[in-house]
């Protein structure tokens, strides 16, 4: 399987073994050989196998992705995006308060504004032009 490294946790044994548990497609697997410790950084691009034991995935095999991989950082788990979502939701209610307009308008600015924030919290580069349209900005200012 191929993927990007989400999240890396540190854990260990009751008997005192370390081990990895990383978050790779939304999925968590285990990983127990110390040798492939180096590669478990948020954000690298992995190649990996991994033999499923029970509840638990356990990766047999990884190596650093040939190509980098071209998404999210971190995909949210429901409990986080639910964390999230009442979090930005609050944001915006608490900003919007002042300001006074139909209940129906109200709610519907609050919830547009609420999405605007968790979408800042969880894609990259939010109103960023893409790279195209930056040159074309940049060439139409000049000129």
């Amino acid at each position: 399987m191929k993927g990007n490294i989400e999240q890396v946790w540190d854990n260990e044994t009751k008997n005192g073994q370390k081990y990895r548990t990383v978050q790779v497609g939304g999925k968590r697997y285990n990983v127990w050989d110390a040798k492939y410790f180096d590669h478990l950084q948020v954000g690298a691009g992995v190649d990996f196998e991994f033999k499923q034991s029970g509840n638990f995935k356990h990766i047999t095999d990884l190596k650093p992705a040939e190509t980098p991989q071209h998404a999210p950082s971190y995909h949210p788990n429901n409990k986080d995006r639910q964390i999230t979502r009442m979090s930005c939701l609050k944001s915006a209610s608490e900003i919007l308060a002042p300001i006074h307009l139909d209940l129906d308008s109200k709610r519907e600015l609050v919830i547009e504004t609420a999405k605007y924030f968790e979408r800042y919290l969880t894609e990259d580069d939010i109103g960023a032009l893409p790279p195209q349209q930056q040159g074309e900005k940049r060439a139409g200012n000049s000129g």
